[in-house]
């Protein structure tokens, strides 16, 4: 009887130890990594150097892109500044106009990261429209208001960003 098993028991063997190679195969676009264009979360931002300071202020320092106009999925965007709280990258905020360049904005989050999301009270349609990603570490947010065809992408940090929330409570007193 041991003779039979033998023969099962090496491709069995031998596909359990080439899975993940044959599964990474199966899906050649892995979920991008968390931060943003390649900057992971918590990086330190002035050590880029295709980084310019624009704003310092001490704890939260803003930067932005040194060359060319802005541009984020294959398109111009209006403004692109990149956020540090206490030196570490935690949030990027994307400006932008247009419906076209929204529905572009949208298309491409929905291509990295999935069917949207539909929160309770938000809006898909209309003059004022929400939308929202929450990944692992990394959270998502899309507005977009018709009138004036003004949008705002805020993609940032779950671990770093709530850092923010306590700069407020120091300045509200």
């Amino acid at each position: 009887m041991m003779p039979r098993r033998v023969p099962f028991l090496v491709p069995l063997l031998v596909l359990l130890l080439w899975a993940p190679e044959l599964l990474h195969a199966a899906n050649p676009n892995p979920a991008p990594s968390p931060g943003f264009q390649g900057i992971p979360w918590g990086s330190t931002l002035a050590e880029l150097p295709q980084l310019v300071l624009v704003e310092p202020d001490g704890r939260v320092d803003i930067y932005g892109y040194k060359e060319g106009p802005p541009r984020f999925a294959n398109g111009p965007v209006e403004a692109i500044k990149l956020y540090a709280i206490d030196s570490q990258f935690a949030r990027v905020m994307i400006r932008y106009h247009t419906d076209e360049t929204h529905n572009r904005i949208k298309q491409a989050l929905e291509s990295a990261y999935g069917k949207l999301q539909h929160n309770r009270g938000s809006m898909i349609r209309g003059l004022n429209q929400e939308y929202s990603w929450r990944l692992e570490e990394t959270e998502i947010s899309l507005s977009y208001r018709e009138l004036g065809e003004r949008g705002l992408l805020t993609i940032q940090s779950r671990i770093l960003a709530p850092r923010f929330l306590d700069l407020l409570s120091d300045h509200t007193h």
